[in-house]
């Protein structure tokens, strides 16, 4: 008790900001720190809540939080000239043996 803390915040707090037009949410990941942003309304903070105490529940249960990739699909245009999901699977496989990704 001879000590003074830095700050009264348990080790899993993060930090949460906003400006005019978006909340945000700097978030622990493996490759570094991820900043999360939201909508400025109700809806944004909800959903900003919900996935802090999701990564909270997550974190607490052992395992580390990772931000979901969002699914890679082709755009309409390329969709039109018969792009498909293997094609871009298929190209991006090409780039990483090319080692330009």
């Amino acid at each position: 008790m001879s000590e003074v803390c830095k700050t009264a915040a348990p080790a899993y707090a993060i930090r949460i900001w906003a400006d005019e037009r978006s909340i945000f949410a700097e978030l622990p990941s493996i490759n570094g720190p991820y900043v999360a942003s939201f909508a400025r309304s109700e809806g944004g903070l909800s959903q900003a809540i919900h996935i802090l105490g999701a990564m909270h529940a997550t974190e607490h249960a052992g395992e580390q939080y990772l931000r979901p990739e969002a699914p890679v699909l082709p755009s309409k245009k390329l969709q039109q000239t018969g792009v498909t999901k293997q094609d871009l699977d298929s190209a991006r496989e090409v780039l990483k043996k090319l080692g330009v990704i």
